[in-house]
């Protein structure tokens, strides 16, 4: 390769320190490729509005691969944060909330060297604490943080926020002043080409603090560079005497939460980020030597992306767990009331469902002998039985389509809205066991839903060998 594809090489395909390229390429003569990378680098360099302690400015470099993962992301977080918002359930959002906050607890607790079990910290997120030993209250304290994110996500970045964050995080509301008052005697603080700080002077903490206020109202960079930009900050300031990296992930949340993320923010696993202290302050203090936060960025990206992948399971389960508490509840009540049983077989059960004056089309297949995108592999026309929707509704349509559903026919349960919006492609067979399967109740209750859709025009049933088999009917 030449310096111009090797400069790509580390910088697009990887954004790499001097140190990565020397050990990539088992040499130290690299100095006229690390000129290469740093003018390949400035083409796409943009320099931030904030300062370190000698006047320089720091600068991020959105190279065609950090964009993209920026868009992707921003993409990903967007489209959970509107999955959040449109639970139409208070039990989704507990569980999820519940569920988010255990596993972040969980993960600030092993930074304290505790080891604890759910149900403790269970208590703890539902405000069981009276039998709270001292050393877990900083758990109780952080949580109280998180809840202040969900409960004030559009409130800006200021003094009184992060004020409010440390009051918590210490148990007390008198603070003797805003900022700490005492210089930071820290090891990393070192000299490796001009001085590093992790912990500015005192006398500089106030100017630098209005200068991150400043760029995180006013600059229109994209939200994770904001973001991680001041959860640098703030470890950088470190305008606090304790609690440094907790403030800085709370801050990140919070920058998150507040250009149109909201309440989810606080419910998503940054504290992970702050999970290996050792690799993280390597990583913040590259960034401050070559005044390049882009180091940060891409460390912090390559975790966030993780994360991200589990909320959004996280979210998809709360949902299920939602509707199979409703099913259950459902069940219990028909058993207090004495409902009696209807033990009346799945074809004695069809004669009284087709009995009923319910106009059902007939049921065909249509074969295709073209190249239409929208037939399957083995030659069928496959279609959504709702029209004017896409063939292979994605797991956020299905979604909607199923909060529509429920606001359309409201003698649709819970469950029979979920299954049926993700299982209503035309010319597919459905079953019963896969019901049951689906949503964890048990074999009567699917049986019974299925044969509900049916009665309400929603699928066709037919005797298939020695079981029934369930077909979407295009509607509307």
């Amino acid at each position: 390769m030449n310096n111009n594809e090797l400069a790509i090489k580390f910088s697009n395909d990887k954004y790499c320190t001097k140190k990565d390229v020397i050990d990539t390429l088992k040499t130290p003569l690299i100095d006229s490729i690390w000129k290469s990378v740093l003018e390949y680098r400035s083409a796409f360099s943009v320099v931030l509005p904030l300062k370190h302690i000698n006047n320089s400015s720091y600068f991020v470099c959105l190279t065609p691969n950090m964009v993209e993962r920026l868009s992707s992301v921003t993409r990903k977080l967007t489209r959970l944060s509107s999955t959040y918002d449109r639970m139409v359930g208070l039990a989704e959002k507990q569980y999820f909330n519940n569920s988010s906050y255990v596993k972040i607890l969980k993960c600030v607790g092993l930074r304290y060297g505790l080891k604890l079990e759910d149900f403790v910290i269970d208590n703890i997120v539902n405000g069981n604490i009276s039998t709270l030993s001292p050393e877990l209250m900083i758990l109780y304290r952080y949580h109280q943080c998180l809840l202040d994110i969900e409960k004030n996500p559009m409130d800006k970045v200021n003094n009184e926020i992060l004020g409010r964050f440390y009051s918590y995080l210490i148990g007390s509301t008198e603070l003797p002043s805003i900022f700490r008052t005492k210089e930071i005697q820290n090891n990393r603080s070192k000299v490796v080409v001009g001085k590093v700080y992790l912990g500015v002077p005192v006398n500089t903490i106030e100017s630098n603090m209005e200068q991150l206020y400043s760029f995180l109202n006013s600059s229109q960079i994209s939200m994770f560079i904001k973001a991680i930009s001041a959860f640098y900050f703030i470890y950088y300031v470190k305008p606090f005497d304790e609690f440094t990296e907790e403030i800085a992930t709370l801050v990140m949340k919070k920058v998150i939460a507040m250009n149109d993320i909201g309440s989810i923010s606080a419910m998503i696993d940054l504290e992970d980020v702050v999970a290996n202290k050792e690799e993280l302050e390597n990583v913040l203090i590259e960034s401050q030597r070559t005044l390049d936060l882009t180091y940060l960025v891409d460390y912090i990206l390559t975790k966030f992306e993780s994360i991200l992948s589990y909320t959004d399971e996280s979210l998809f389960n709360s949902q299920k767990l939602a509707i199979h508490k409703e099913i259950n509840q459902s069940e219990e009540e028909n058993i207090l009331n004495k409902t009696p049983s209807t033990n009346i077989s799945d074809e004695d059960s069809f004669k009284n469902v087709s009995s009923n004056n319910v106009d059902v089309p007939t049921y065909t297949i249509k074969k295709t002998y073209d190249n239409d995108s929208s037939s399957s592999s083995i030659g069928y026309n496959r279609s959504i039985a709702i029209s004017n929707l896409p063939t292979g509704l994605s797991e956020d349509e299905a979604n909607r389509l199923e909060n529509h559903l429920l606001e359309l026919n409201p003698n649709l349960s819970r469950g029979q809205a979920y299954f049926y919006a993700r299982h209503c492609t035309l010319g597919m067979n459905y079953t019963i066991s896969q019901y049951k399967k689906e949503l964890g109740c048990a074999y009567e209750t699917a049986r019974s839903s299925m044969d509900h859709l049916v009665y309400l025009g929603y699928y066709r049933k037919e005797l298939l060998k020695n079981k029934y088999i369930y077909t979407p009917i295009k509607k509307g």
